[in-house]
This record gives C-alpha cells, structure tokens and sequence, in this order.
C-alpha cells in the first residue's frame, strides 16, 4: 500500500515538473514576411503621389521601403522590450518591376534586404528573369556592396561549372538557414521555388527545382532529427489562396513537419493564417509590393517543439507610417544613379512624358485599353522605324499579357513620369545587347495560316496556362467564335487594318487565313524576344508558327539576333527594347505639355474615349457565332 503510494506520489511530481518545465520552455517571438516586393521602392501607384515623409497629405500610394523601415524598425523595438527577438523574412521576387531594376550596379532592393537585416530570403521566378548569369550578376554587384543577407534555396538543384555555384561555394546561398535564438529555441528555416512559379522562369534553365513531395520530407526530417531545431519555417514561392487552395496547400497536405509556410507567388492577402494539413501548418501571405507586412507573433514550447499560441496580423504599409530617413535617403540617392543611366535618352526618373485623367487598368482574358495601348506603342514605334528596318510596314503587333506588369494612374498630379510607364513592360533582358535591360523588339513575318494560330494561341491556348499568356494585338479585327476553341478552331475570320491606323478604327481588309504558302502573302509583325520564344512552344503544341524573312525563309533560332529591330542606323546595331517604344509612343502621341505653349494640355493627353472602357478603340475581338 505505501509502495502505491509513494508511486502515485512520484507521478504526481513528475506531472508538475513536466507541466512546469513545459511552462518554462515556451519561448515567444516574432515573424516579419514581405514578398513580392518587385522593386517597388517607392510604394504601388503614381509615382509623383509617394510622399512617405508627410503623413498629413493623404497619398493613396501603399508600400515603400521607407514606410517599410519603419514599420519594421518600430515592431522590434516594441518586442525587445519583453525581450521577444524579431525574425525578418523574404519570399522571393524581390527584383523585377519597376525603374529601380536600373540600379544594376548596386541593386537597390538588396541594399534594402542589407540594411533592414533581413535573417533570410527565398528566390523567386523573377529573380532569374535575367537567367542565371543575370542573377549572379546582380548578387555579386550587391555582395561588392555590402550585401550580407542569406539566401535559402533548399530545392534549387544548381549543375556543375553553372555561375551560381560560385554564390553556394561562398556561402551566400545555402539549403537551410539554423536560426538559434537569443533566449532559447533553435528555428529551421528552408527556401524553396514552387511548381507553378518554376513554370514561369523560362530563362531559369540549366538550374532547375526539386518539387518532389519526399525531397522536402527529407529536407524537413533533417531539421528536425539532426539539426534538433524546435520549429521548422519554410519559405516558399509556391503560392495559396484564401480558399486555402495553392501549391504551398499542398505542400502542407503533403509533408508532415512544417510549422508555418510564409507564402509567396500568388500576391495573396491572407488577412488571417491559413491552416493546413495533419502538421497544422499556419500558412500566410503578404500580398504584394510592400503594400502589407505580415507578422506572426508566436509562442512555441522548446522541449514539445509544438507552437502553443500565435496572432496574426497583415498590417497595412499606408500613408499613416511616416517613411524612415535613412531609407528614404538610400532610394533618393538611387535616383541620381537611374539618372545618370537615363542620359543618353534624354529623360529623368521624374520626367513628365504623358498625362491620363482616368484609370488604366490590367484585366485577365480580356480585352483591356491597357493591352490594346501597349500593343499600339509597339506597332506604332516600328512602324516609325520602318524606313531604317527594311523600310517594310509592320502589319501587327503581339503582346503578351505576362509582360503588361502595370497599369496607368492618374495620381493627383495627372502626369505619366518616365518611372509610370517603365513599370509597365518592365521586365526581360537581351541576349545580344543586355544594357539596358529590357526585352528587345523582333521583326518577323508569318503566312496567313501561322497568323491565325498565334491568335488562336492568344485566345483557345491562353486559358488553359494562366493569364501571362493571353494575347494583346494590334493591327488585326478578330472574329472568334469559342465553340471552336476545342478544336483549335476559335479564331474564324481576321481582318488588317492599315499600318497608318494606329489606334485600329479604320476599315479593315480581310487575311487569307487558310494559306501556308508564303507565295499567297505574308503579314510582318513586331513581337519581343520572350513572345518570339514562346512561339517555339506553341509549334510544339500543334499550332504552327514558322518565323520567316520578307521571302518567306525560315528564321532559325540562331539568326533572331538578325531581326532585331534597329534605332540607330548611323552607329552598332541598337536595339528597341519594349519600353522605349511605350516611353517613345505616349511622349509623342499623347505628351504632357503642349509643345507650342509648354503648358500641360489635357485635351493632348490620353483620350478615355479611345483607351477607356468602351473606347473606339477596343472592341477588336469580336465574338461571332459561325
């Protein structure tokens, strides 16, 4: 009886120990997660509207790096006070979409990462947008510069004699980052791209991604087994929804030992976590560029290595958090050096080119003002270059929605500056002629037949891979009936209008849809490089589209560099790269000021009745019923 006793005794000592040392051994801190920052360092709308050192003015702009700081630099101080420590993180994309791309020497974005202290980083699609040689380039133009902040790529899969083994060699890029921190606990922190997002970095090869369910098991188990952390963190540019679908959904379904995913990819608001999966993992999103922080403030027990209490907040980054100084400092000191690139265009950052007094904005697999708009610019500025380029028209012009990354805003000032319409085609590099960046504009010609599959392509293909690939024209009336689209038969009747006919108003005359044969005419369009690439792949799918010269020859792959559109006849080859002919078209076709008073003239700018909704100048795509 007493031996029962001292037994029962025993257990309940060890029950108050184990509650006590389990009370004692929560450890709480703070996560801090941006994604999809783009580069915007100067907020998400107009740009003369960024005022982050005057919080009495009201701008509408969201994000900024200098708001950013701020919010961040107060919530640490707020926890180091109850001696909670605060880890900071990235979820990829952090290049790719604005004039701040142009920091090429000294990437902007990285020195924002460097001076906020970021603990760690994931890569994202964008980031090999240049390829690899472009991304090591901008990392080595940063590390020159003081860049420190670890980048965590657990399933980039890197071949041998590829430049970025030179980052892993070096440590800058690693395959799990073990965070110990400052008053007990130890977090695992891995990186990874997502499915989805590794389909759309077509520049990204040799490197290639893991996405294998038992890979990141493996990776997870390590953590948890050898490393011994307490708590597991993966960021991944996978992507979910507030449905609580996505590829980071079903990584969580499908790998057991993931605390928390911080998300990225989709541009996801997640105003509260997302809980996933048999490991209960909290899943959560910021958005994108910078117009939300997400924080998680979480409590997890060292010796269950289980979270025991978290709240969740997405903070608006408004015009109420007055822009930090110093930050502030670092993206205006930026300006000078775009400047400084921009001489020989002969514009600043700030420049009034265009002016607009209504929204322009992006629409998925749709015909929008804005597409039609881009598409202009580009057939327009050919066209202009014509007499320097085989002095040819150019009878059309191919967009990909992917590309348009921005639409126009009035702002309060009404003013279209150079830093508004860069954000627009933003993004890609040339092979041939790098500096500046910026995709480069290609002249090919194609047979009625192969013009009918591109459009097909834009329109029957576009749905089924996501609305990057959805196709912007100009200089072709579309007739499409979609009961046909299953037989790759959408597309029943396509219409020219004149080259002259800039905003396609005008009559059209009808394309011999049905001819292979180069003899029956051919059509010369103005496409970039990455849409010219993309046909490549459209062939492949069953839907023909040959590039050729004006005699109707094949243009192979090697011989695009032959194609490229010249601006320059007096000096080496220059090319046209995809904003210069928007920046070029708006400043010419719609200027800001008036170029006899120099007084801003509204009745100059862009016209709501040409590019707003309803305009003369959108209806192109016309549904028809035979």
């Amino acid at each position: 009886m007493k031996t029962r006793k001292w037994f029962m005794l025993a257990g309940i000592v060890l029950i108050i120990l184990f509650t006590g040392a389990c009370r004692f051994g929560n450890v709480s801190f703070t996560i801090l997660q941006t994604s999809d920052l783009h580069h915007h360092a100067s907020g998400s709308g107009a740009f003369l509207d960024y005022t982050p050192m005057n919080t009495e003015d009201n701008d509408p702009i969201l994000g900024g790096f200098a708001r950013l700081a701020t919010l961040i630099k107060d919530i640490r101080q707020e926890r180091e006070a109850t001696c909670a420590p605060v880890l900071l993180f990235d979820s990829g994309d952090f290049f790719m979409g604005t004039v701040y791309d142009l920091t090429v020497a000294n990437p902007l974005v990285l020195q924002y990462l460097t001076e906020m202290g970021y603990d760690a980083v994931t890569l994202g699609n964008h980031e090999f947008d240049w390829g690899s040689a472009g991304l090591a380039m901008l990392l080595q133009n940063g590390l020159d510069n003081g860049f420190n902040v670890p980048i965590v790529a657990s399933n980039m899969v890197v071949p041998e004699g590829n430049v970025l083994q030179n980052f892993i060699a070096g440590g800058v890029i690693v395959n799990k980052k073990i965070i110990e921190l400052p008053y007990g606990g130890k977090i695992g922190v891995l990186g990874i791209m997502g499915l989805e997002a590794d389909s759309l970095a077509p520049a990204a090869p040799p490197v290639t991604f893991n996405h294998d369910y038992e890979f990141l098991q493996q990776q997870v188990d390590q953590l948890r087994k050898n490393d011994k952390v307490n708590l597991v963190v993966l960021l991944s540019h996978g992507g979910v929804e507030n449905d609580g679908t996505g590829d980071d959904a079903d990584i969580a379904q499908n790998v057991k030992g993931i605390d928390i995913i911080a998300s990225g990819h989709y541009h996801t608001a997640t105003h509260v976590p997302i809980v996933v999966g048999e490991s209960g993992t909290l899943i959560f999103s910021p958005g994108r560029y910078g117009e939300y922080l997400s924080r998680l403030d979480v409590t997890v027990n060292i010796f269950t290595r289980k979270i025991v209490n978290y709240s969740f907040e997405l903070i608006l980054v408004d015009d109420s958090i007055p822009g930090d100084e110093a930050m502030q400092a670092l993206v205006e000191d930026s300006h000078d050096a775009i400047n400084q690139n921009l001489v020989p265009l002969g514009v600043t950052i700030d420049a009034a080119i265009s002016g607009i007094d209504f929204t322009l904005e992006r629409g998925s697999f749709r015909e929008t003002g804005i597409g039609n708009l881009v598409a202009d610019s580009l057939r327009a500025t050919a066209n202009a270059l014509a007499p320097i380029n085989k002095d040819i028209p150019f009878d059309f012009s191919v967009v990909a929605s992917g590309v348009i990354r921005s639409g126009l805003y009035p702002g309060s000032t009404k003013i279209l500056t150079f830093a508004d319409i860069y954000r627009v085609l933003p993004l890609g590099i040339s092979p041939f002629q790098p500096v500046p960046p910026g995709y480069p504009l290609m002249s090919l010609w194609v047979t009625g037949a192969d013009l009918r599959n591109i459009v097909e392509a834009g329109l029957t293909v576009a749905p089924a891979l996501g609305s990057s690939f959805y196709l912007n024209f100009s200089g072709l009336e579309i007739y499409y009936n979609p009961a046909y689209a299953p037989y790759y038969a959408g597309v029943r009747a396509l219409g020219l209008y004149d080259p002259s006919d800039v905003a396609c108003i005008g009559p059209t005359i009808p394309v011999n849809v049905l001819s292979d044969d180069p003899a029956d005419g051919l059509y010369r369009c103005v496409v970039d490089f990455y849409a010219l690439q993309m046909m490549e792949a459209v062939t492949a799918m069953g839907l023909q589209i040959i590039p050729r010269d004006e005699f109707g020859t094949e243009i192979p792959p090697a011989e695009y560099i032959l194609n490229r559109i010249d601006i320059d006849p007096t000096d080496a080859h220059q090319e046209l790269k995809e904003w210069m002919a928007l920046v070029n078209f708006l400043g010419e076709a719609f200027p800001y000021y008036n170029p006899i008073t120099f007084e801003p003239d509204p009745s100059l700018w862009i016209p709501e009745a040409l590019y707003g909704e309803g305009g003369s100048a959108l209806g192109r795509i016309n549904e028809v019923n035979f």
